[in-house]
């Protein structure tokens, strides 16, 4: 395979593919200057590349004098595309530099044909066979031409008007092109000047090679201008979404002034009505034009005077919105519009005016401020009748125990010689059910009504034991075994002790009544207390039939599992505990049984 052709001939077609490209690209943009300006370039190089392989070919000393003298057309329309490029593309600021390089290519192209054999050579002597890339291409041997020193400094002077456009681009804020066209096109001016001058003054012992370097220069600039078209072709497709979307949004401005309920206009400075749009202008309204309708609407109730001075304070004094209340058209009395109008600017101020019906709104306003009125009264019912509740659920215990005392008492009564130093504690025992009764009645009121609880330091131990005191009665009646764990050296709780006793009893309560299915099974209880970081952690454990399915909803009000439960214990306890900062919690144990937490804080 020859090496020599293939590069050659693919560095031609290449260069004439991108000519083609950006040829029409300019012929569909005649202002893109650039892509001309670049298809010259690539026509030039694929011009260049055909002579230099005509000389590595030549088999007479004429015919490579005829090759080169042919080679310095399209060097010289390179030259000229090159100096073009980089005037419109960069930018420089010595154009006499730009001619000066135009001026000398053309110089030495008029020597080429007047010179004989061409402004390369003065003669050719020989020709020789050289290896190159694995195959034998001709060079020539002969007489260098002083003439051709006019285009090796046209060359020079490209290279330098080059680095300098590339400079001023840089310091113009164009980095991104400088480094990418204006560096690339000086180092390889730079080299195809050092080679070409190397090859003609017979230094080195090779073939003219110009073409790849300018190759490399095609490549450069074809992958920059692409950029720019890639570039072009989403800020088109950008232009085109934003067209579809303006058209959009005229449609919907269409859609809106068609469909509106009230009346929609769109005013200029000089207040005349650019658009209108209003739902039932019919009549006298209906017969004239846009620009007189909302004057005439307005001048029969006498609101044209307010309408102007809200429009003198929005165009003069720079307020960008105002509010009217206006009154409705004469034959209809009963109406009125709430009017809100912006500033628009599209070139020029304009008013944007929203006129609405507001008599249906000011209707369904007082109903239902009528109806929030009649569910408050209701809301105030619903609380008295759930705190009836509440008390009622609360208050079972106390009464009992003055009940069974009371019962006590009359069979000690009956009896022919009573005790009555029992009597007497009988007695006792009833007055503190009555007195904890009414501090029930007075605290939990408090607490669930207010949410404020009075709050006082207690022991823990103290209130574990008074309320199992409390409770003994039914835990033995019920064959409950009680264990009792916490620290002695507990800090003391902040707490309302009332209330809270309350909790205590109903979480023992609720473990007593759940154990009730263990037949034969051993009932145990626990109440224990443990320091939980700045919190008092107080638990009830019990070993009876455990958490329901949907254990998530036991502490919402009115739900029971017990066939008599009014289902507000669980409420009312983690309404006090919250009251307290607290928490009220529930958890299955791994074995048998729940046990229920709730948090105190640590008085300090």
């Amino acid at each position: 395979m020859n090496w020599v052709v293939v590069i050659w001939a693919m560095a031609a077609a290449a260069s004439l593919t991108l000519a083609a490209v950006h040829g029409f690209v300019w012929l569909r943009r005649r202002s893109a200057v650039e892509s001309l300006l670049f298809c010259l370039v690539a026509i030039g190089t694929a011009g260049m590349a055909a002579c230099e392989l005509w000389m590595m070919h030549a088999a007479t000393p004429g015919e490579f004098g005829m090759a080169l003298k042919w080679f310095a057309i399209p060097l010289w329309l390179m030259t000229i595309a090159v100096v073009g490029f980089v005037h419109f593309y960069l930018g420089s600021d010595r154009a006499w530099l730009g001619w000066t390089v135009v001026g000398l290519r053309t110089v030495a192209l008029a020597l080429n044909f007047v010179a004989s054999p061409n402004v390369y050579y003065s003669s050719i002597h020989e020709l020789r066979r050289i290896p190159f890339l694995g195959s034998g291409v001709t060079v020539a041997d002969g007489m260098p031409n002083p003439l051709m020193l006019f285009g090796q400094l046209s060359l020079l002077l490209l290279a330098a008007y080059v680095l300098d456009a590339t400079l001023s681009a840089y310091r113009a804020g164009n980095q991104r092109r400088a480094l990418s066209v204006g560096t690339s096109m000086v180092f390889f001016v730079l080299a195809l000047s050092l080679q070409t001058m190397l090859v003609l003054w017979g230094a080195i012992d090779a073939p003219m090679t110009a073409s790849l370097f300018f190759v490399g220069i095609v490549a450069t600039m074809g992958a920059e201008l692409s950029n720019d078209l890639l570039r072009a072709a989403k800020l088109a497709e950008g232009l085109q979404l934003r067209e579809r979307e303006l058209r959009g949004e005229r449609e919907v401005t269409d859609a809106i002034f068609k469909s509106a309920p009230g009346i929609i206009f769109l005013e200029d400075e000089a207040g005349g009505i650019v658009r209108w749009s209003s739902p039932g202008d019919d009549g006298a309204l209906g017969g004239l034009p846009e620009g007189d309708r909302l004057a005439a609407m307005l001048h029969r109730q006498g609101d044209m005077p307010q309408l102007k001075q809200a429009r003198q304070t929005t165009f003069e004094a720079g307020r960008h919105e105002f509010e009217l209340d206006l009154k409705g058209r004469g034959d209809q009395p009963g109406r009125y519009f709430f009017r809100t109008v912006r500033v628009a600017f599209d070139g020029r101020p304009h008013l944007i005016g929203v006129g609405i019906d507001v008599n249906a709104l000011r209707q369904l306003a007082f109903e239902a401020a009528k109806q929030k009125e009649e569910l408050a009264h209701l809301s105030s019912f619903a609380s008295m009748s759930e705190l009836s509740s509440s008390l009622a659920h609360e208050l079972n215990q106390p009464l009992a125990i003055i009940l069974s005392n009371a019962q006590a008492a009359q069979r000690l009564i009956g009896q022919e010689s009573p005790d009555l130093g029992e009597l007497r504690e009988i007695l006792d025992d009833i007055v503190s059910a009555d007195i904890r009764a009414a501090d029930v009645i007075k605290r939990l009121r408090s607490i669930l009504q207010h949410g404020e609880p009075a709050l006082a330091p207690v022991e823990p131990g103290e209130l574990i034991g008074q309320v199992l005191r409390l409770a003994k009665a039914d835990l033995e009646a019920a064959g409950v075994g009680v264990s009792v764990r916490h620290s002695r050296r507990l800090p003391a709780a902040l707490a309302d002790r009332i209330p809270v006793e309350q909790v205590l009893l109903n979480l023992i309560k609720n473990a007593t009544e759940a154990m009730e299915g263990n037949g034969n099974k051993p009932r145990q209880l626990s109440v224990m207390c443990a320091l939980d970081r700045k919190e008092l952690r107080f638990s009830v454990r019990d070993n009876g039939c455990g958490l329901p399915e949907d254990a998530e909803k036991i502490f919402e009000a009115f739900r029971t599992t017990k066939p008599n439960g009014l289902g507000l214990g669980l409420t009312i306890c983690q309404t006090i505990v919250k009251a307290h900062g607290g928490r009220l919690q529930a958890e299955q144990n791994k074995s048998r049984g729940a046990t229920f937490h709730f948090t105190l804080p640590v008085a300090v």
